[in-house]
């Protein structure tokens, strides 16, 4: 991760299932009116059984952990041939792509062969952030300064993801704690970006003076840019979803009510549907992703 490419991927990762999750949100808000209703069509029916974003986690944290240690060069030893420790912050990334890739296979599981799994997947999902900030904190010990503020900037961000998905886990009919991890999500995401940036591909071709705070000062101000964008840019993604879906959505696709749920009656948020995956089960637990939603 030690490279621009490096803080970028799991960006993109972080920006792509932000996005993502705010589309299925806005989709079980209007498409399936809060779990009242379900697709007629047999395609439709399938992309709501397949369990594609564990998949999709899976993927991407074997892929990760392959990656950190095959590239540059193979790097799989624990100790070095004194006996001391090598390649700690490789090991450290591997941690986290583990962690991330077991929420996505609790996840696959939950959708498949046991449905009873799905109430712990947003727990593992904010396990994974856990991990994820607490190796964050302690990745910058001998750092620049400046390294060591970017950083922990970063960490702000992951511990809201950790709270916000641990929130959805207790109180999954909540909409604005799912609302919001996506927000958190989508600025870890772009935060990354600016660590990359910054590190390895500054603007000015020149690495920023550790020695002036008032780039530290800079730093902080930016994060804050950050966030206000990422809110517009989920209330944008948000708007158009709910415009497409309106538009379209429920002509292009046949809708019926689910069985023996009447009109203006509540349902429990176990039994809704997401175009995500998994077939609706009386499980009290959301049906998503990395944790949803995703998750």
């Amino acid at each position: 991760m030690g490279t621009f490419a490096g803080h970028a991927l799991p960006g993109s990762f972080f920006i792509l299932f932000s996005i993502w999750w705010m589309i299925q949100y806005a989709y079980e808000q209007i498409a399936l009116d809060n779990g009242r209703q379900q697709p007629r069509g047999r395609i439709m029916r399938t992309l709501h059984r397949l369990p594609i974003e564990g998949i999709t986690v899976v993927l991407a944290g074997f892929i990760g952990f392959i990656a950190e240690n095959m590239y540059p060069s193979p790097k799989w030893g624990i100790f070095d041939k004194d006996g001391n420790f090598a390649y700690t912050h490789v090991w450290q990334h591997c941690e986290m792509y583990t962690f991330f890739a077991l929420y996505g296979l609790a996840d696959i599981l939950s959708k498949t062969c046991m449905p009873k799994a799905e109430k712990y997947t947003k727990i593992l999902g904010s396990l994974a952030f856990f991990v994820e900030g607490l190796l964050f904190h302690f990745h910058t010990v001998g750092r620049t300064t400046i390294d060591t503020h970017l950083h922990n900037l970063l960490v702000y961000a992951i511990a809201a993801c950790v709270v916000l998905t641990l929130a959805e886990a207790f109180y999954p009919k909540e909409g604005r704690f799912r609302a919001l991890r996506c927000v958190a999500v989508l600025l870890q995401g772009t935060w990354f970006f600016q660590v990359g940036t910054v590190l390895y591909w500054p603007p000015s071709g020149k690495p920023w003076d550790d020695e002036d705070m008032a780039n530290l000062m800079f730093l902080t101000e930016a994060f804050a840019w950050h966030l206000l964008v990422d809110i517009l840019l989920m209330l944008m993604v948000y708007g158009i979803s709910c415009l497409v879906l309106k538009k379209t959505g429920l002509t292009a696709v046949h809708y019926r009510k689910m069985n023996g749920i009447a009109d203006g009656e509540d349902i429990e948020f176990g039994t809704r549907v997401l175009l995500d995956n998994g077939a609706p089960n009386n499980l009290d637990s959301d049906n998503e992703l990395f944790d949803s939603s995703p998750h």
